[in-house]
């Protein structure tokens, strides 16, 4: 199997989790939303955990976009550009997304380095320790360096005449 096979894959693999985590979601919706119409009562974190599954099965479909072609683009100006220009700008875009995707993953886990050395919890009633969340997000954006580095050696490739 191919890099470029594996890659797509895997992205598309880690959108189904998203969607579990959406069927999740809806489910913790729907059980507090009947604790408090039947019972008056509250599963006290469905807030919390409603916030960090969205946020994750958010950033899990960002590579199967990115790799679908689906993810940031602006068609009606990549239309107007010929075959070539068309992937010089693909290998612009992947240059730029790699770069923001590498600052954004060291930030994060910057973010979690912090959250795990002060044992941060969170403020709600479950006092969840902040680094289970937070690490989602440096290894997606992780993911996405990874992702864009094939896109902009691809474009590259084609750019330069060696197939990908």
């Amino acid at each position: 199997m191919s890099l470029g096979r594996a890659l797509d894959r895997a992205s598309l693999a880690l959108c189904d989790l998203g969607g579990w985590l959406l069927l999740a979601l809806a489910g913790l919706v729907n059980v507090e939303i009947g604790l408090r119409y039947l019972l008056g009562g509250s599963t006290l974190v469905a807030d919390e955990y409603g916030g960090y599954l969205f946020v994750w099965l958010t950033l899990l479909g960002f590579g199967h976009a990115l790799r679908s072609g689906q993810f940031l683009r602006v068609e009606a100006a990549l239309e107007r550009f010929g075959p070539r220009l068309r992937v010089a700008c693909a290998a612009l875009g992947a240059a730029v997304g790699l770069g923001v995707a590498a600052i954004t993953t060291h930030a994060c886990y910057g973010t979690v380095a912090l959250s795990l050395r002060f044992n941060t919890l969170s403020i709600q009633p479950s006092a969840t320790p902040l680094w289970l969340p937070q690490a989602i997000m440096s290894l997606t954006f992780g993911w996405l360096c990874i992702l864009y580095l094939d896109t902009l050696v691809r474009s590259l490739r084609e750019l330069f005449g060696r197939r990908s």
